[in-house]
């Protein structure tokens, strides 16, 4: 095959979270990354989301400058904050050779 094969899309739109299974809307940010937002509308939400001409959904956080939902803009919780199987977290790993990096490395006439 002369074309490398096209990569599925991102999912977009209604679906489930996949720790608790909840109702989500998964939406695009500015930084084409997906974020997971509740599916029901909240006043108290920080996620403006909208559908755009296209179908996608697209969220923004609120901001300062832009603090207010505009035009055809719904507020929404961000999932993570609302979900009740949140991630594990990680565990810190200690340093590679137990010590960590001190000063430079020696030359052969060093040692």
């Amino acid at each position: 095959m002369p074309y490398p094969t096209a990569r599925p899309p991102a999912p977009n739109g209604p679906g489930h979270c996949p720790r608790c299974l909840q109702e989500v809307l998964w939406c695009i940010t500015a930084h084409q990354r997906t974020q997971a937002v509740d599916a029901t509308r909240n006043p108290n939400g920080n996620q403006a989301v909208r559908v755009d001409h296209t179908g996608r959904y697209l969220v923004r956080q609120l901001t300062k400058d832009r603090g207010t939902p505009e035009a055809g803009e719904n507020l929404h919780m961000p999932h993570i904050a609302t979900c009740p199987v949140p991630a594990p977290r990680r565990a810190q790993q200690p340093p590679a050779g137990g010590r960590g990096r001190h000063g430079v490395r020696p030359h052969r006439w060093q040692r």
